[in-house]
């Protein structure tokens, strides 16, 4: 456990050469596997973290780069109160990110890929970060437009959503939206689906999955994000609940 006070910022630095609320609207772009295949623990600000980074990857890009970026340009982009105590978390969410698992199902190599989120993170006292994707991320995050597959996002969206079930149903439904809101979407899946999809505890029965997470993300993403409209459906088979479907019913006005 890194101790706080090697957390020290001796200056408030901003190195961004971009104004905030730009970078919040950039896409962020993963291949689909990453949103319904992968198995992780990052909490809401780590999820956050992640898009941020990722919004840094264009589609069409061949190779990792290392991302330059700041405590200052985090946490503005990330709408965080900038002050000492933010930035010894947001070192922190990196350090945890960096050392925690994420496992990666490959249904085609019958295969599993068991790795972290970042090969490396420095940071500085001025705040100045430097940040390395994991080279195992590459059929996740690179050359996305070559092979189709892949969803794209808003990273505004996510930031502003405070609960990481929240934030993993947002992405399940844009994932799922193959029309591009020309229809209704769609997500279905068995509860015990949802519950892992959504990370959420396996010892949880429907109903609290229900009240303790379906319902409470559903109410954040409809009052937050304005092209979803999203609602619960389920199937029973006698008094058990066999299927859950969230559907969207948002569908874009033609022009």
């Amino acid at each position: 456990m890194i101790k706080k006070r090697n957390y020290l910022w001796k200056s408030d630095r901003n190195f961004n050469q971009e104004e905030f609320e730009d970078q919040r609207y950039f896409l962020v772009a993963e291949h689909n596997d990453l949103i319904t295949k992968a198995r992780h623990d990052l909490d809401a600000r780590e999820l956050k973290i992640m898009d941020y980074v990722i919004s840094k990857i264009k589609p069409i890009d061949a190779e990792f780069v290392t991302i330059n970026t700041s405590m200052y340009e985090l946490s503005n982009t990330l709408n965080l109160k900038r002050n000492g105590r933010t930035y010894s978390q947001l070192a922190k969410s990196l350090d945890a990110m960096r050392a925690k698992s994420v496992k990666i199902y490959n249904e085609q190599e019958r295969s599993i890929t068991m790795t972290g989120w970042f090969e490396r993170a420095k940071v500085w006292e001025n705040g100045q970060i430097e940040l390395r994707v994991n080279g195992d991320f590459a059929p996740f995050l690179l050359k996305l437009k070559d092979g189709g597959h892949y969803t794209q996002y808003y990273l505004a969206d996510t930031v502003q959503l405070k609960s990481k079930y929240s934030i993993l149903l947002y992405k399940l439904i844009r994932e799922a939206d193959k029309d591009k809101g020309s229809s209704i979407t769609i997500l279905q899946g068995t509860p015990d689906e949802f519950k892992e999809w959504l990370g959420a505890p396996r010892t949880y029965e429907y109903k609290r999955l229900k009240e303790n997470i379906l319902k409470k993300a559903v109410s954040e993403i409809n009052l937050k994000i304005d092209d979803m409209n999203l609602e619960i459906l389920q199937a029973r088979r006698g008094r058990k609940v066999v299927q859950v479907e969230i559907h969207n019913n948002f569908i874009k006005k033609k022009v």
